[in-house]
């Protein structure tokens, strides 16, 4: 999964500043940053003006017409990065192996904020953090929040913040005189303690766009801070302790949120904390199935070279879907060598049926086709961003017609045509090469209508962006060498429609292969028409 850029800079570890503010939801006596000469301070709120805040359902996202580009990313898989590790009277930070940093804050009424390692300012840009709250070492009762801090120069910065208990999301702004919050809301797709939420904030001018896990919450504007750092922010209320693990952090060049209201319809969705949807339970000679609490469906194959499959409860038959899997081997209850692979298994009807599988110890995918005579292994390939054990995976299919896009953690690793089965059901697919045992964590399934993600890029020269699918129609833009934008399908006269910067209206560029490269290849647009 996680590409790791490293930066090897060092970090002076700093400072202590001490707030006292009065927030929506409660006074914040006390708080600590790490980045600048110790100081302490005390100082009374005052009150600012508020920022102007935009109704998310009326007013849809630009779309850049930019390349993305990573500018940062760390899976803190490797403490050579930089991220600062240090103990102080009431928090703690550092890295916690193999794969987090953690802020711990000790004591009520309290707040940190740790920035990366490189002291780079960002601007325009979009982040996307994985994180999640240590419910062993996090007091039981109590509400805190945490997630994003950007823009940040000395006590100036905004942050995104969840609280998991409250099912609260905050968007704050931090000055020298007080914290205020922005904007707040709720969101009953925040995960409970021990499971990963994905925070996203994109940023452009003035204006942020906020999702948690893929849907957007909230949009805002407020003009004050233009550029600064990234990086975490911890804060407890009454609970004594909170202990935080970061996962992923990625920013890139700002790539805004579709236009609200374009989300497709879910077809079915299962986080398995709830045994009463009817997944399988059982127990055979070689491999068991169920349940397990208190947000996993496992499957366990404790033989060498088996295989088994299980499908969804509603046996319910899909023909052109996206859906969407997060899921893990489990190294405790795994054989210490060996090999196996596991995934989604789609379009099954008896013995027939695709499988989607990776295999984490050897970094390889593969696209397999099952039929009552035979395993075909239709494509395979290694991904780099395949995480080791204990750390889910997120593996997606787009099933349109005989044509289907498979990725691995946001990347498309394969594109495969294969026409004999046209529906069936969706579940899972484990099997065992010479690994004498497999225990596979199968966490969040959603099954969608087709949704693809169509990207188009110019190779070379200047290509011009029109009001209609023709070269009558006005220019309404340019686009050059390097440029991307999103596309939304292609006319028949082989036009492709886009979306324009800035504008809420559509723009049209004739596709030419060789000068304009297309993801998934155009075949695959759906046709559109002025």
């Amino acid at each position: 999964m996680k590409n790791q850029l490293v930066y090897r800079s060092c970090l002076t570890i700093t400072s202590l500043i001490c707030i006292l503010t009065l927030v929506g939801c409660g006074a914040i006596p006390s708080t600590v940053t790490v980045n600048e000469p110790t100081a302490v301070s005390t100082t009374a709120p005052v009150a600012s003006a508020p920022p102007t805040q935009v109704n998310v359902a009326d007013t849809p996202a630009p779309i850049p017409v930019a390349g993305k580009n990573v500018l940062y990313q760390d899976d803190f898989t490797n403490p050579a990065t930089g991220w600062p590790e240090d103990k102080f009277d009431n928090y703690f930070i550092g890295y916690h192996e193999p794969e987090y940093y953690h802020i711990e804050i000790t004591t009520p009424h309290s707040k940190s904020t740790v920035f990366a390692p490189e002291k780079k300012s960002f601007g325009d840009f979009t982040i996307e953090l994985q994180v999640l709250t240590v419910s062993a070492k996090t007091a039981p009762e109590g509400d805190f929040r945490y997630g994003l801090a950007f823009r940040r120069s000395g006590d100036q910065y905004y942050a995104f913040t969840i609280s998991p208990r409250t099912q609260k999301w905050f968007v704050l702004k931090s000055s020298p005189n007080q914290l205020s919050v922005l904007a707040e809301g709720t969101d009953d797709s925040l995960q409970d303690l021990d499971k990963d939420d994905a925070l996203r904030v994109d940023a452009k001018g003035s204006d942020f766009f906020f999702h948690i896990n893929d849907k957007q919450v909230s949009q805002i504007s407020d003009a004050d801070y233009p550029a600064g750092e990234v990086g975490f922010y911890v804060e407890t209320f009454d609970a004594a302790n909170a202990h935080i693990h970061f996962d992923t952090l990625t920013i890139q060049d700002f790539e805004a949120p579709a236009p609200q209201g374009s989300e497709a319809k879910v077809l079915y969705e299962d986080d398995f904390t709830n045994p009463a949807t009817g997944w399988s339970e059982r127990k055979f000679d070689n491999y068991f199935i169920g349940y397990h609490e208190p947000e996993y469906y496992h499957i366990e194959i404790t033989t060498p070279n088996q295989k088994t499959t299980v499908f969804g409860p509603s046996k319910e038959s899909f023909g052109d879907f996206t859906t969407e899997l997060q899921v893990l081997a489990v190294s405790a209850k795994t054989a210490a060598e060996g090999d196996f692979r596991y995934g989604l298994a789609f379009r099954r009807s008896g013995d027939q049926y695709y499988a989607f599988t990776i295999s984490p110890r050897t970094k390889k995918w593969f696209v397999l086709k099952s039929s009552p005579n035979a395993l075909a292994v239709l494509a395979e390939g290694t991904n780099d961003s395949l995480h080791d054990l204990d750390n889910d995976d997120t593996l997606r299919v787009d099933a349109q017609g005989p044509n289907f896009l498979f990725h691995i953690n946001d990347n498309l690793v394969a594109q495969v045509t294969d026409a004999d089965y046209t529906s069936g059901e969706i579940g899972f697919y484990v099997e065992t090469f010479d690994a004498a045992n497999a225990h596979i964590h199968f966490d969040d399934l959603k099954i969608k209508d087709l949704t693809l993600s169509l990207t188009c890029s110019v190779n070379e020269g200047t290509l011009y962006v029109r009001s209609g699918p023709g070269k009558t129609f006005p220019q309404v833009a340019v686009l050059s060498n390097g440029d991307a934008v999103q596309a939304l399908g292609i006319s028949p006269n082989r036009w492709i429609k886009i979306v324009v910067e800035g504008s809420d209206q559509p723009g049209w560029v004739s596709y030419s292969e060789g000068l304009v490269t297309c993801t998934p290849t155009v075949d695959l647009f759906p046709t559109v028409n002025p």
